[in-house]
Parts: C-alpha cells; structure tokens; sequence
C-alpha cells in the first residue's frame, strides 16, 4: 500500500485509518520504506483542529489517524477531497450499523481500499460490510449476498469465488511469504505472586471448596467461575476486586511485564 501511495503521490492526499495500536507502525514503516512521502499522524490531544485539517493535509501526501479520531474530527476530515481511504483492520466496520461503519461512508475519495486479516472468519454478513465499503452495491443488498453466497459454506469459501475480482490475497501458507516470515520463539517466564495475590487466590480456592460438593447441581458453573476468577486474579489483584487502588507493588505478571518493556525501550 505504501508504494502504491508513493506511486500516486501528487494525485492527492491518501487518508489511512487504523487501531491505535498500529499508528506508529505505519508512521515508521513510511519513513523507512518510502521516505519521500510527507506523512503527518492526525490523533491526539496536540492534533490538528477542525479549522487546522485543511492546512494540514495540504501540506501531507499521506495522514494518518484512528478509527475514534475520525469520527470525532469527521466534519473536518469530509471536508477534504481525498485520492484514497485505506482501512487498516477493517474488521472495525464489519457491522455495517454501527457509528463508525456508517460515518466514514461519508469521507469524499476517489478510491478506498481495506485491509484485513480476518473477516473470513466471522461471517458472509461482515464480508459484505466490508466488500461494500470499497464498492458500495457492487455486491448487491447484504441479505442477497448472504443468500447467494451462503452455499459456499463459509467467508472462507466464499472468497476464494470472490478472488481476483474484488480481493488480493495472501496467507502464510504461500511459500513465498512463509520465507520472509521469521521463527516464532515461546518464551516461558515464571511470575511470582504477591502476598496480596496469595491470598486472594487461597481464599477462592477455599470457597469453591466450601460451595461445591460431589456431583452437587450448580458444580460445573462454580468451577469454571472459579477459574475465571483466579485467572484475574494471577494478572492483577485489581481485575478480581475492581478497586481503585494504585496498581505498583501488587502484581508479579505487572512488574515483570514492565521489566520487558524497560528493557525494550532500552534497546531501542
């Protein structure tokens, strides 16, 4: 997508939208592999106003801002003729009726492209939320499409009768791809429990002992409550009690998990 932008740039500004999460993956993957484009990062408290946008965009090839941050700033963003909107993670408007499906209808382009890994996986119906977005009635009313499509068995099905005509492709099944990947490496690292955790997980455990009796009706429920509480529990003594304490000093999982991230920050 990148060097699609950069191929087209001067045609008009393209308007990536995405998680959070993956903002400054795209922001860092422009800069390295397609330096030339002017990329600007639209979200957050400093951003760029309603009355600021224009200016902004005209002064970028490419912005970037978040599924939330659209649709607060949509007035704003309408208000740009746009070469392009990508989704990144497009799952976010697989239902169709929700806020954010239904208002970046309204963002004015010339071409919209989606990205995702995952709607094969859910449903025909947040296929076609998503195959309509790019060409809306392309692919008929959603009931026809599910109807129509539906004999395929799955979304999974259903896009391989769909691709090369609507849809690009690629899993990490083609060799091509599973080369560049990297191996995967599990690493196990062993938590220990606070005293506050302890006891907390003790007092669980002799609950369930107390509450469940042999084969007694209800049994199965406790249990797997149980387990679900003691999960919380090992993660952080504030998910099971939902207080509003300071979180420091509480969880071994919490202060190992910010040992990782100073030590990525480090390395960085």
């Amino acid at each position: 997508v990148l060097a699609h932008v950069l191929a087209s740039c001067g045609k008009g500004p393209t308007l990536v939208i995405t998680p959070p999460a993956v903002v400054g993956n795209w922001a860092s993957e422009a800069a390295r592999f397609a330096p030339a484009l002017r990329v600007t990062v639209h979200h957050g408290a400093t951003r760029a106003t309603a009355d600021e946008i224009a200016f902004e965009v005209s002064e970028a090839d490419m912005v970037i801002t978040t599924y939330g941050t659209a649709l607060r700033d949509l007035e704003g963003l309408c208000g740009i003729r746009w070469h392009r909107v990508v989704l990144d993670e497009a799952q976010a408007i697989k239902n169709p009726a929700s806020n954010v499906a239904r208002a970046l209808r309204d963002l004015p382009s010339t071409f919209r492209l989606t990205m995702t890994g995952t709607p094969v996986e859910n449903s025909l119906g947040d296929l076609w939320a998503i195959l309509d977005f790019v060409n809306p009635g392309l692919v008929g009313e959603r009931a026809d499409f599910v109807s129509e499509l539906s004999h395929a068995g799955s979304g999974e099905a259903a896009l391989r009768l769909l691709n090369g005509i609507l849809v690009f492709r690629r899993t990490k099944a083609e060799p091509e791809i599973a080369a560049e990947l990297p191996e995967r490496i599990d690493e196990t690292d062993h938590c220990t429990m606070t005293a506050e955790q302890i006891g907390l997980y003790q007092a669980v455990l002799d609950q369930l002992v107390e509450d469940t009796g042999s084969g007694a009706a209800g049994d199965t429920g406790r249990v797997l409550a149980a387990i679900t509480k003691l999960k919380q529990i090992c993660n952080h003594p504030a998910a099971f009690t939902g207080d509003d304490e300071p979180l420091d000093d509480r969880s071994g999982k919490l202060a190992r998990l910010e040992e990782i991230i100073d030590t990525v920050f480090a390395a960085g």
